[in-house]
């Protein structure tokens, strides 16, 4: 039998509960120690005492801490027992957890008078009947958007006077069951088309199949359903419609005419989930020669970021950064793209925020014609990212030869087809080849050629596809004629 190797308690040490209360917010540690102080919801004084020195622990950034260090604290020169140090620590897990549930309930106001007029349902507490469906009708009536979590609490509602009223028991009694299953009925139409989206989208992407039962039977319900009246079933019914149908331009301007109406009430989950699919079909129009959608993009993303729904836990996805700063330079707002870059900096990922920045900032001043500075910005940086490395080493490119650095230029163009062709797996790998070869000839070229230029042109014009920069390529074509 092997024996089990004592733990070193000299280490820094970390554990499910530790690396729990890690994600929380300085305000959340604060409920929780008031939550857990609370005799009735713990009457263990250890338990109380061990929530306050980790969270102490964590206060000060500490990435784990001394088991020793902490008993001695809870317990004086007792000897340490890690066993029971463990069953604590179980212990407090499951008081945190408790206190989880806790925080969600009194953040939503309307879900907490459900549950009271549940309980009042059960035990049949007549004397409180009508002010707690007063309350939870006005709770729900409250809320700023009607979501398919509106309906399914309306159903649960509509449930509890059944129970209260003992409907089930009385005859020759009108009865509120329209009621309850409309609202089950809104709440799964709104679920189904919700899931179904989700599909639609993952295919574009993966190879993924999914049966989704009875979602013909909901999309031919729907197509006469009277929509205006539930405007989140709208919003999925035409974010499907553009997902089947894209060339039909009058589903994505119904969709865009909601997301307008209403964007500032979705609940944030699903908000970033409707804007990237109006976002989505943008790009999928610009991909295809549909230059207008370019600023119906930039427009969607500020009315997104006005209302922080791209903002997750505190920051910017990287991916989001790149591509609104990408449509910006398209669309020629150079000025907003770098008070962007520097504005919005500090919302990317510590990890990768430097390089984001950096990355950005030199895509703004090629558009700007600041070689100089993209120079300064890009010569000493070797991007991880190969589509990062890529595009810089682009931009190198172009500011060499507008800056007429031909002999660097030269050299550059040398390393970079060495790089490539050690690197034969590497994404747009031809693209870039294209981009030298093509750099190459305009190179060697004398002005005035007319014949000359003409002939690259026409080769350049065959590769358009696979070409990185083919406009930019063009226009220093044009320039020697």
């Amino acid at each position: 039998m092997t024996k089990m190797s004592k733990p070193n308690l000299s280490e820094p040490y970390s554990n499910k509960l530790y690396e729990t209360l890690g994600y929380f917010h300085p305000s959340e540690w604060k409920r929780l120690q008031r939550f857990v102080d609370a005799p009735y919801f713990n009457v263990s004084p250890t338990l109380s005492r061990l929530c306050h020195l980790l969270i102490a622990q964590l206060e000060k950034g500490k990435s784990g801490f001394s088991r020793v260090e902490i008993w001695i604290k809870l317990f004086d020169d007792n000897p340490y027992d890690d066993v029971n140090f463990r069953k604590y620590c179980s212990d407090l897990l499951a008081l945190v957890e408790r206190f989880m549930a806790h925080e969600r309930l009194s953040n939503r106001p309307e879900e907490e008078a459900l549950q009271t007029l549940a309980f009042i349902a059960e035990r049949k507490i007549e004397p409180r009947y009508n002010a707690a469906l007063r309350l939870a009708r006005s709770r729900l009536d409250a809320m700023p958007f009607r979501s398919s979590a509106y309906y399914f609490a309306k159903y649960e509602l509509e449930r509890h006077y059944f129970s209260m009223m003992d409907y089930d028991v009385k005859v020759n009694v009108e009865t509120n069951l329209e009621a309850i299953s409309g609202n089950l009925d809104v709440f799964f139409l709104i679920e189904k088309l919700q899931l179904y989206c989700s599909v639609l989208s993952q295919k574009r992407t993966a190879t993924f199949n999914y049966e989704i039962a009875l979602i013909q039977e909901v999309i031919r319900h729907l197509e006469t359903y009277p929509l205006e009246s539930h405007p989140e079933l709208a919003i999925y019914y035409y974010f499907y419609r553009i997902l089947r149908e894209e060339e039909e331009l009058e589903h994505y301007f119904k969709l865009r005419a909601l997301i307008e109406q209403f964007g500032n009430v979705i609940p944030k989950r699903e908000a970033q989930e409707i804007y990237d699919a109006a976002l989505n079909y943008c790009t999928g129009k610009v991909n295809k020669g549909g230059r207008e959608f370019l600023q119906d993009y930039f427009d969607l993303f500020n009315e997104a970021m006005r209302r922080q729904i791209f903002i997750q836990n505190g920051e910017l996805a990287q991916w989001r950064f790149n591509n609104i700063i990408g449509a910006a330079l398209r669309l020629g707002k150079l000025d907003w793209a770098e008070k962007f870059v520097e504005n919005h900096k500090d919302y990317l990922n510590p990890t990768t925020r430097e390089n984001t920045y950096t990355f950005n900032l030199a895509r703004v001043y090629r558009y700007q014609k600041k070689y100089h500075k993209v120079l300064t910005l890009l010569q000493s940086v070797e991007y991880e990212d190969i589509i990062y490395n890529f595009i810089s080493k682009a931009m190198l490119i172009i500011s060499y030869y507008e800056l007429d650095e031909l002999d660097a230029l030269d050299s550059f163009l040398e390393s970079f087809r060495v790089f490539l062709n050690r690197n034969k797996n590497a994404p747009y790998r031809t693209n870039h080849l294209n981009l030298i070869k093509y750099m190459r000839r305009i190179l060697r070229i004398m002005p005035g050629d007319k014949a000359g230029v003409a002939q690259i042109r026409a080769d350049l014009e065959r590769d358009k596809e696979v070409t990185v920069n083919y406009e930019w390529l063009v226009q220093k074509l044009e320039e020697l004629e």
